[in-house]
């Protein structure tokens, strides 16, 4: 049996952690670890934290929550990860899906599966999470929304190596781009964790297209060069672009073509 680690950033989320703890629990999974990194919150999150004894935590100041997933990281042990932020929870039986999905299938790395999206009380389903590096690099159709719906072997992160502490809003985005590209994903269609949009998220209010388009373009540039004038051209006239003049695009394309040729020619 693989053991799971079950990393969560947290602030503040004293009115959803222990849910989010609970769900855990539930699982019935024998080897697991909990380890919560807390951003020495304000409310009854320590409280809450030392009623249960399993769990490993800390509470201190940190940059953030890439900050806090990176530490988080570091102190666990398992084979399989997976995050799960404070105001979210798992489905019962998503343990032992994943582990046996692995055992079974020692080819892959990252399983992601189905959630469902709590908002205003109500559970919407989410099935059409992309498991295509394409697209991603072109932000096309929907990668998956929330970590708490994939888990991936230890060796994923150590390769892709620490979130970046400068990206507060679209790390997920950061991560999945580069363990699409070099890592072997599978699709399944159990529901494994429930999404709670409270319009509280850090990321409810905050247009995470922009962001998303440089890191793609950053991505590409750097791993994909062949690539990087059809994902330029995809992003900047993409419907969720405020940069949709057409004489731009055919200036950009030129520009594209010719910066790409040359960078072929230095990399040969």
């Amino acid at each position: 049996m693989a053991k799971i680690s079950v990393l969560t950033p947290s602030y503040n989320s004293g009115k959803y952690l222990k849910r989010a703890i609970d769900s855990v629990l539930i699982q019935e999974y024998v080897d697991f670890e909990h380890i919560v990194i807390d951003g020495a919150s304000t409310d009854n999150t320590v409280e809450i934290l030392k009623s249960y004894p399993h769990i490993i935590w800390k509470s201190e100041e940190d940059s953030g929550q890439s900050d806090a997933m990176n530490k988080a990281f570091k102190m666990s042990s398992g084979d399989i990860i997976v995050y799960l932020n404070a105001d979210d929870y798992f489905l019962p039986g998503a343990f032992q899906t994943i582990g046996d999905f692995f055992k079974e299938n020692n080819q892959t790395d990252i399983v992601v599966g189905n959630l469902y999206i709590e908002r205003n009380g109500e559970m919407q389903p989410n099935t059409n999470a992309t498991i295509n590096y394409n697209d991603l690099r072109r932000i096309k159709g929907r990668f998956p929304l929330n970590p708490v719906s994939y888990f991936y072997k230890r060796k994923v992160q150590q390769t892709i190596g620490p979130f970046p502490e400068d990206e507060h809003y679209t790390m997920d985005f950061w991560f999945l781009i580069r363990a699409f590209f070099f890592h072997k994903i599978v699709k399944i269609e159990e529901f494994l964790g429930v999404f709670t949009f409270s319009g509280e998220n850090k990321t409810a209010n905050h247009d995470s297209f922009n962001a998303q388009r440089a890191i793609a373009l950053k991505f590409v540039l750097s791993n994909d060069i062949k690539n990087f004038g059809s994902s330029a051209k995809a992003l900047f006239l993409h419907q969720r672009s405020k940069s949709k003049i057409k004489y731009v695009m055919i200036f950009l394309d030129s520009l594209i073509l010719r910066f790409k040729r040359k960078i072929i020619n230095i990399l040969r």
